[in-house]
């Protein structure tokens, strides 16, 4: 179940669940700005078309697998993604329906028993799958996404739990976050 984190003139800030459709959770004639996978739950807005919010920075959470040689870093790659197949894949060269992407991270902790690293992400790009596949094309598999290589079963090992947004230029800046902690009982 859908619960609204804030609510302003035209506008709330919602916490999407697992499982969810992104574009069919905003109610009262509002449409989502951000979204998210089916799989992944998160902070996602939704405004009317009279007020568009402005978000600043949203902060992701993930557990994946294996050790990270740096503890930060940017991911920087060309992502083509296969709409017949549902799947975004790193290639080498520029061309159509190819888009840049960059994320940096910061890990913030590793499970040597697990073989697990506990991350936070900062998209600078937005694409479809991005952190999905930008983790595991760097052997790094979100841990429960089967899709892009991991053979941990459980739920994807994601979340978006952190968002900042103004109400326009000039405006208090808001910081909404839950704990991503919550996401990955069943992993970490």
């Amino acid at each position: 179940m859908t619960r609204i984190l804030r609510q302003g003139e035209g506008y709330q800030i919602l916490y999407k669940e697992r499982g969810e459709d992104s574009e069919k959770i905003a109610s009262d004639g509002l449409s989502v700005l951000s979204r998210l996978d089916v799989p992944v739950p998160g902070i996602i807005a939704a405004a009317d078309s009279g007020k568009r919010i402005r978000i600043t920075g949203k902060k992701y959470y993930l557990v994946c697998q294996g050790r990270f040689d740096e503890s930060s870093g940017t991911m920087e790659d060309l992502l083509f993604h296969d709409s017949r197949t549902n799947r975004t894949f790193p290639v080498k060269r520029m061309r159509k329906g190819v888009k840049e992407a960059r994320l940096k991270y910061d890990v913030i902790s590793y499970d040597e028993e697990k073989d697990l690293s506990y991350v936070s992400v900062v998209l600078d790009t937005g694409r479809t799958h991005q952190i999905r596949t930008q983790f595991a094309s760097r052997k790094h598999p979100l841990a429960g996404d089967g899709k892009y290589g991991s053979r941990i079963k459980c739920p994807i090992a994601l979340v978006c739990a952190e968002m900042t947004f103004d109400e326009g230029e000039g405006t208090k800046s808001f910081t909404i976050s839950t704990d991503p902690k919550e996401e990955f009982k069943q992993v970490f």
